[in-house]
């Protein structure tokens, strides 16, 4: 009986595999749309991956493929309008693709992990670059079309060395460009308003970055890790910046915040941004002087900060936030003063140069991991106005 059922399931199973497109032509795949007019590409058979894992073995299409904007199949004509999510995602010998102006959306992940493709000649009729289009894909040379969006992952971990965002673009999303670690050069078309969460993060080789007049709003480390830039100038119109958005950015020593700038300032050439409204340091580098008007270092203002080396924090200042100071290597000098009232989590972790703290009778609170893995730390004085010692305040000291 068993063995009875086993085979119907198999049985019923045939069809549907059989059934995954519905027609092919020139060794392409189709599936007739709703309307009976249209076909949208789609793959013979789905090759599965995990990202950040070995790449597929599985050929799929292969070589230079032109896809037609109209297939003929038993006499009938079909106008080509999508590519189907996944159609080339994993094919290991894909090395360039040309899609027709007919084709108004392409699928999400459709040439992700491609580790041959090499250029895609994008339509000016899309309207998007769908999430993890091109992700982890050997894509060298893009032309990206005149769409409004770029979507998650897009681009990501891709050998890509220039980037011209088009002026229609107004949301680049989150990690669209992340880890494009040939990147080197990157033009902001003008009418970007948003920059996702990590969008160009962990660009290591990216040169410059100028926004245009229209961005309103940068994620939280949008571009963390981006080592090379050594200047940023935030406009007018910006006005959110989101947690350690320039973060472990080591060679940024100039931030300037546009005077018309109505949410943030770099109030006294200091060389940092200020949300206005709570006066707290939002973004610093290496060369920045804290103004005696800031009350609080925000979360990630100084993170990976590995070439400051000592810091004047002003009396005014009540706070720093987590992961503040985290992991500046060679901050060798800190001054605490005796306004401060909370160290946040992880805010001097991975300061690997500090060999003196002293915790000023203000401090009420000090968080878990405050001062963590500073090994050359010989010396620690606690004041006496300190109610909370988090876990792993001070662990890891010699």
């Amino acid at each position: 009986m068993k063995l009875f059922l086993k085979i119907l399931l198999i049985i019923a199973l045939v069809p549907q595999i059989a059934l995954a497109f519905d027609f092919k032509e020139g060794g392409l795949c189709y599936n007739i749309n709703d309307d009976g007019k249209t076909v949208t590409l789609t793959y013979e058979r789905l090759i599965l991956f995990a990202y950040d894992a070995p790449a597929p073995t599985e050929k799929g299409y292969i070589g230079n493929i032109e896809i037609p904007s109209v297939v003929y199949h038993e006499g009938k004509a079909y106008k080509v309008t999508a590519v189907d999510r996944s159609t080339f995602m994993g094919n290991s010998e894909l090395v360039s693709v040309i899609i027709p102006s007919s084709v108004t959306s392409v699928g999400t992940e459709a040439f992700s992990q491609c580790h041959r493709l090499k250029w895609v000649s994008l339509p000016q009729s899309l309207t998007e670059i769908s999430s993890y289009a091109f992700a982890e894909s050997s894509l060298n040379n893009i032309v990206i079309p005149n769409v409004k969006s770029i979507g998650e992952r897009a681009f990501y971990n891709t050998p890509l060395k220039t980037v011209v965002i088009p002026p229609t673009v107004k949301t680049i999303d989150k990690s669209a460009f992340s880890a494009c670690r040939w990147l080197e050069e990157l033009t902001l078309g003008k009418g970007v308003e948003s920059i996702g969460e990590a969008a160009f993060s962990i660009c290591t080789n990216l040169k410059e970055i100028t926004f245009p007049t229209s961005l309103q709003e940068i994620g939280t480390n949008a571009f963390f890790e981006c080592g090379v830039i050594k200047s940023v100038t935030i406009p007018a119109s910006v006005t959110r910046i989101g947690t350690g958005a320039f973060s472990y950015c080591d060679s940024l020593s100039v931030i300037e915040v546009d005077k018309k700038n109505e949410a943030n300032d770099s109030r006294n050439k200091c060389n940092a941004i200020i949300e206005k409204a709570t006066s707290t340091l939002v973004a610093g580098c290496i060369s920045t002087k804290i103004p005696k008007s800031v009350t609080s270092i925000g979360d990630q203002a100084f993170a990976g900060c590995r070439g400051l080396k000592e810091i004047t924090i002003p009396s005014s200042v009540t706070t720093i936030g987590d992961q503040a100071f985290f992991y500046c290597k060679n901050l060798s000098s800190v001054n605490l003063p005796n306004s401060v009232t909370s160290i946040g989590n992880r805010a001097f972790c991975g300061c690997d140069s500090l060999e003196t703290v002293i915790i000023p009778n203000s401090v009420k609170y000090i968080g878990p991991s405050a001062f963590l893995h500073n090994d050359h730390i010989s010396a620690v004085t606690i004041g006496s106005g300190v109610t909370m010692i988090a876990e792993w305040a001070f662990k890891g000291l010699d």
